[in-house]
């Protein structure tokens, strides 16, 4: 597969006259499925896709990271140890309820783009050592699908609610390494994004309940659902 850089990226996101976002080069790193979103959608609209989205992605990365730590042979009572995310460099990463709405959909966005290229790293790597798991291979496949598709929405709202022309992320990836600190990394990654996702779900469900996302502009143009 022909591996894309942040320059590429760019040059996507430009195209799409979208939110811009730059990464330095990451070895291995694994192309984004962009979608090809024309931002059609009220906010509205976009901001309770997301939410359903998360809603969804939450409720199998806990299986997609059990099965991980099965096909590394990594038993239950040294899971924790093994997969402490707290050394990753997605822990600089948080979302909490003290940020605006526009800093929330930033870190968001930085959190889902990071993790896109880090489940893209652990894919690539672990075809490669573990190849015949084709269910693992799958699970992480569709957590990239699924990640793409909120980055997708969180470009239409950065652009269209706030007009944020750009956000920087710089984060390197180094892939060499002993096979057993590749699948500990891959584990610690996997666990780190199950417990991002608990805290999307709260940040989007306290969107829904304070009717944060009712306050759209554009609540009266019906427009079909953003893909």
């Amino acid at each position: 597969m022909q591996l894309v850089t942040g320059v590429v990226q760019l040059l996507v996101f430009q195209h799409l006259a979208l939110l811009m976002a730059r990464a330095k080069p990451i070895k291995d790193i694994v192309s984004l499925h962009t979608y090809a979103s024309k931002c059609n959608d009220s906010v509205t609209s976009i901001m309770s896709q997301i939410h359903s989205q998360i809603m969804d992605m939450h409720s199998e990365a806990k299986e997609c990271f059990d099965t991980y730590a099965r096909c590394q042979n990594f038993h239950s009572e040294n899971i924790i140890n093994l997969c402490d995310p707290k050394d990753l460099e997605s822990s600089k990463f948080s979302l909490n309820r003290t940020s605006s709405e526009e800093d929330e959909l930033s870190e968001m966005y930085k959190i889902f783009h990071y993790m896109n290229t880090a489940i893209g790293n652990i894919t690539h790597e672990q075809k490669n050592l573990n190849p015949k798991n084709k269910s693992l291979h799958q699970q992480l496949n569709t957590s990239k699908t699924k990640i793409a598709a909120v980055i997708s929405n969180l470009f239409c709202v950065l652009s269209k609610r706030y007009k944020v022309p750009q956000i920087d992320m710089y984060y390197t990836k180094n892939s060499t390494g002993p096979i057993i600190l590749k699948k500990k990394n891959g584990c610690k990654v996997l666990n780190k994004y199950k417990s991002l996702l608990t805290q999307a779900v709260k940040i989007t469900s306290d969107w829904k309940k304070n009717g944060e996302y009712s306050q759209d502009p554009f609540l009266d143009k019906q427009t079909p659902d953003h893909r």
